[in-house]
This record gives C-alpha cells, sequence and structure tokens, in this order.
C-alpha cells in the first residue's frame, strides 16, 4: 500500500512540474468561436475575443474605462465583467506632437526629425540625450508572428493557410512602417505552425534571437481576431481601415513594464490616429511578454477584414509607436516629457519561478516523507529537517 502511495506522489509531481515549466498557453479560438463579454451592469457587450476569457481578465475599452471579468460561462462562452474605474492616460505634450506631425508630413518622416535633434545634441552643451529618453536603447524593434498561418478570407481565401498566412504580409507593412520612420526593423518570417498549444514556445525561440542577435529594444507579436468584421472596421484620415487591439499577459513579471508602455502608446495614437486603438484586453497568458518589459502583442483586424485594411493600419500605428517610444512626447507628473521606463531586464520573473519551483519540491518531499514514514516518524524527520535548516541559515548569515 504505501509502494502505491509512492508511486502516485512521483506521478502527481511530475504532473505539477511539467505544467509549472510550460506556460505557453495558447488560448486563441477558431473563427466564429469567439467570447463575448458583457457589461455586468447593463447587459450591454462590452468587447468580443478569440481568446479564451477567464476570471480576473481586465479590459481597457476605447473610451479608457477600465472592467473585469467576474463570471465565464466557458460552454456558451459568454463572460461578464464589472466596471472598475475611468483610466487617466499618460499626457501627451502638444507642443512636442506638433513637431512630429510636421516631420511626418516630410519625405523622411520621423527619421528627420531624430537626426536633427541628434545633431542639436553634438552641437548643442548637454549630453545629447536620445528622443524620448531612451539613452541606452537603439531604434530597433523585432517583429514575428505566432500564429503564422492566420489569414484574411476575403483576401487570401481562407481563414488559414499553413505555409505561411496573410498575417505574415501585415507584419511586413508594419516592418515597413518602422523603417519609413527611421527605426530599425527586423521581421523574422519563421513559420510556428501548426497552430497549436505549442505555437508560443516555438515562437518563443524567435523572439529571443531577435533579442540576442539582432538587440532590438521591443518585440511585436502579430496577430488576427477570430470575431465579426464589424468589431475591427473603421476609418482612418479618410481611408478604410483596421483598429488594433494590444494584448498584455498578466501572467508574467514584466506586466507593469509592458502595460505602461501600451499606455503610453494608446495615448499618442489616441491624439495622432482617433479611434486606431480599438482597446487593450489584459488576459492571463504569458504571451512570451516575460522576455522584455517592451513587448507587445496586436491584434490587427479579424478573419473576416480584406488584408488591405489592418495594413494601412499597420503604417499609423508604427507611427504610433515611433513617437510614443523614441518621440518624447509623454508628459510626467511635473510637466516633462518622459519615456517609457526602459528598466534592466530582471531576472525577478526568473526568481519567482525558482522560488515557486523549490515551493513545489519541497511540499512535495514533506508528502513523500509523511507517506514513507508514518504519522509520528514523520514529525521526528521533520523536527530533524527545520533544525537543520536552522543551522544552514545561520552558517549563511555568519558568512556575510
Amino acid at each position: 500500500m504505501r509502494n502505491k502511495g509512492r508511486i502516485l506522489l512521483c506521478f502527481i509531481l511530475i504532473g505539477v512540474l511539467v505544467s509549472a515549466n510550460f506556460s505557453f498557453v495558447d488560448a486563441y479560438r477558431k473563427p466564429g468561436e469567439y467570447f463575448t463579454v458583457y457589461n455586468s451592469n447593463s447587459d450591454k457587450v462590452l468587447f468580443m475575443t478569440g481568446i479564451e476569457v477567464t476570471r480576473g481578465d481586465q479590459y481597457l475599452s476605447g473610451d479608457n474605462k477600465m472592467y473585469e471579468v467576474t463570471r465565464v460561462n466557458t460552454s456558451s462562452r459568454i463572460a461578464y465583467a464589472d466596471f472598475i474605474n475611468d483610466v487617466q492616460l499618460p499626457k501627451i505634450n502638444l507642443e512636442a506632437l506638433e513637431r512630429v506631425k510636421l516631420a511626418l508630413d516630410g519625405p523622411e518622416g520621423l527619421a528627420a526629425l531624430f537626426l536633427a535633434q541628434e545633431e542639436e545634441g553634438e552641437e548643442g552643451e548637454g549630453e545629447g540625450e536620445r528622443p524620448g529618453g531612451w539613452e541606452n536603447l537603439e531604434r530597433r524593434v523585432g517583429i514575428y508572428t505566432t500564429h503564422s498561418a492566420e489569414s484574411y478570407v476575403p483576401t487570401d481565401g481562407e481563414e488559414s493557410i499553413e505555409e505561411g498566412g496573410g498575417i505574415i504580409q501585415v507584419a511586413s507593412k508594419l516592418s515597413e512602417g518602422f523603417q519609413n520612420q527611421g527605426v530599425e526593423a527586423t521581421h523574422d518570417e519563421t513559420n510556428h505552425v501548426p497552430h497549436d498549444a505549442g505555437a508560443y514556445k516555438r515562437s518563443r525561440r524567435t523572439a529571443m534571437e531577435l533579442m540576442t542577435e539582432q538587440g532590438v529594444a521591443s518585440l511585436i507579436d502579430v496577430h488576427r481576431d477570430a470575431v465579426p468584421v464589424e468589431q475591427y472596421n473603421t476609418e482612418i484620415n479618410g481611408k478604410p481601415a483596421s483598429k488594433v487591439r494590444m494584448v498584455i499577459g498578466r501572467r508574467n513579471q514584466n506586466f507593469k513594464a509592458n502595460e505602461e508602455l501600451a499606455m503610453h502608446v494608446k495615448a499618442v495614437a489616441d491624439e495622432m490616429h482617433p479611434g486606431l486603438i480599438k482597446d487593450i484586453f489584459y488576459a492571463k497568458g504569458d504571451y512570451n511578454q516575460d522576455l522584455t518589459p517592451r513587448a507587445m502583442l496586436l491584434e490587427m483586424g479579424t478573419f473576416e477584414q480584406e488584408r488591405q485594411r489592418p495594413e494601412t493600419s499597420a503604417g499609423y500605428f508604427a507611427e504610433a509607436v515611433t513617437t510614443a517610444m523614441f518621440g518624447g512626447v509623454v508628459e510626467d507628473e511635473d510637466g516633462d516629457t518622459e519615456d517609457v521606463a526602459p528598466e534592466a531586464e530582471s531576472d525577478g520573473g526568473s526568481g519567482a519561478g525558482i522560488m515557486g519551483l523549490i515551493a513545489v519540491v519541497g511540499g512535495g518531499g514533506l508528502a513523500f516523507l509523511f507517506l514513507s514514514s508514518g504519522g509520528k516518524e514523520w514529525k521526528s524527520k521533520l523536527g530533524n529537517f527545520k533544525d537543520e535548516f536552522r543551522n544552514f541559515l545561520g552558517r549563511s548569515k555568519n558568512k556575510k
């Protein structure tokens, strides 16, 4: 009987450890299998999404109202969210933004503005800070597509193409948009099919290569949604375009920094191209956003749109991100322009993961001790372990 208990415990530990080590949750639904989230106070539809909705998810609407999901029926794919508060986006320096807009009207875009600012810094008495205060960061972004088969039915003929879907063309337009504004953009077209639970694990390797080999300042994972076309269709500057949803993974140590970046981008986009940013969805997953505090996951339209709409929006979105990150238009509380906190790559997340692993192993070890020793004997062994642990801590403190 005791041997059966040991075997059972080993299987439980293996299952827990495996689930702890693989957080690449691919919670996307097929087109047509989307969630509808209602305002719990009015029963009006707040939003729809092809991402799995879970209790505790949050949602920032286009008019900057924050909601939290409180009830979810997975079978019917219906959820309800409570209003939390109105969110104040970062303040934009309108004078600085006007300079950006003037530069955008020129043939070289923001590249001309950045060059002029750098030359002014070199010739002046100051230290010649980079636009936006990102002194230690190069203007480089990395772009990739975790769900590389995603497509747009009216243009591509199918909603999914294994050899590489229309989403890759949209990502290319986004890369082109950055390059037009003086930002070095690397678009990695690696195909990460199939669209299964391992997609984020496969794209993680791509994201890491973009960071280590290209030295990018930001990572952008480009997707398209699986909801009705009415949710995304819009016009920007009189052109047919698509709204863009930003998705933030709640389950990683860079959550706050990535949220700050998204808030900066939305604040700038709302001023430059009203209606471009549809909303921000705070989902349960990680989405490889633990790799950098400057990660973005984008829903560029939906599967029933003509691909030209998100391609048009890609250029506008690149302008907004470039301005938010490097344009020096966001003010701090004192009215000075600030940047999105570049903050050093922290191992806080790794440390948290290690501590969690220790907790799992430790708990499993105690359970194993109980099963293998019996009630009275296990208490005695636990007491000996406590004494040894105290002695270890004492030795560690004495070494400091």
